[in-house]
């Protein structure tokens, strides 16, 4: 069975660029703070970024499209975080 023949959740790449931003920034809020976990944005984004256009080059298309959908959370976890921080 070829990678792109199986549903997202039973490939671990797309699992992994999904919640990549999501684990950096509950790592960041659970040991650090809350208030500090904003800065997952550039680490997490950095990082999928470039695990997005590796699975370009790979034509793994559906992770591609997973780790676009984990950077959109992550930028949304950030937000929070950036939110409760300065307002």
């Amino acid at each position: 069975m070829k990678p792109s023949d199986q549903p997202w959740f039973h490939d671990p790449l797309s699992i992994l660029g999904l919640f990549q931003g999501v684990i950096i920034w509950a790592v960041m809020a659970f040991f650090i703070s809350l208030e500090v976990a904003w800065i997952s944005l550039a680490c997490g984004g950095i990082i999928g970024i470039f695990l997005w256009l590796t699975a370009l080059g790979y034509q793994r298309y559906s992770v591609a499209r997973f780790t676009i959908y984990g950077i959109i959370l992550n930028a949304g976890l950030s937000s929070y975080s950036a939110w409760v921080a300065f307002l």
